[in-house]
């Protein structure tokens, strides 16, 4: 990869935790509705759907996956007063990581400002404007990038939108992600080079098999290995 000029970095689960804060909320959902008698594998066959059809129609963020629990808390009939309350304090407990720094993940920020000195960097992410962009300025990784990018969907369209508007060439821009759907796969459709690094809690939704890696793919399993690959030579 010795060509490469710019890598990209994807922002929610492959340069700090996120997904785990949905995981959370959505459990304690789950266990709340179980203790009012309703199945829980209904629960979250229901939630699973629900959320497919909300995301297609009103996009990512934690506003539209509030929305969700509110939807299932009705159609699941869990209204009393008690109920409210516990749902309320789900919800709570769950914005309250908004509020917070990023907990980047190991080696992030040393390895970012190691790339700097010697690439052009920047941050591709979906999902609210505002709650991303917001995220993005707490990590204090801003300093290290050129630019970031806030997009409603990360597909192929939107990589091949990128690299035309940027003027970068595919066989010198490297992606580097924790999704194959909205990182990896894209990225190499678009002759571009791509790291994976799989994260256990990995949206679900964001999980496909990896393309044809026409030589341009690799996986590691900690951020912390980006250094051999592009700090070495």
């Amino acid at each position: 990869m010795k060509q490469i000029k710019h890598i990209i970095f994807d922002a929610d689960d492959t340069l700090w935790e996120n997904n785990i804060y949905y995981l959370k909320a959505a459990n304690d959902f789950y266990n709340l509705a179980e203790k009012q008698g309703v199945n829980r594998s209904q629960v979250e066959k229901a939630f699973d759907e629900l959320e497919i059809k909300v995301v297609k129609e009103l996009g990512y963020g934690s506003f539209n996956f509030i929305f969700i629990l509110k939807e299932l808390f009705k159609q699941f009939e869990l209204s009393n007063k008690l109920n409210h309350k516990e749902l309320n304090f789900i919800i709570d407990e769950f914005n309250s990581h908004k509020l917070k720094k990023p907990k980047l993940f190991e080696h992030v920020a040393d390895l970012m400002r190691q790339l700097s000195d010697k690439y052009e960097l920047y941050i591709l992410t979906k999902g609210d404007q505002q709650e991303q962009e917001s995220k993005i300025i707490k990590s204090g990784l801003v300093q290290f990038v050129v630019k970031y990018f806030i997009l409603d969907e990360k597909d192929d369209a939107a990589y091949a939108k990128l690299l035309s508007a940027e003027n970068w060439q595919s066989n010198e821009t490297c992606m580097v992600g924790n999704s194959p759907k909205s990182d990896i796969n894209p990225a190499l459709r678009n002759n571009m080079y791509a790291i994976h690094i799989p994260y256990k809690n990995t949206w679900k939704v964001d999980i496909e098999p990896i393309i044809n890696k026409n030589g341009k793919y690799k996986e590691i399993n900690s951020f912390k290995y980006l250094k051999d690959i592009f700090l070495l030579d």
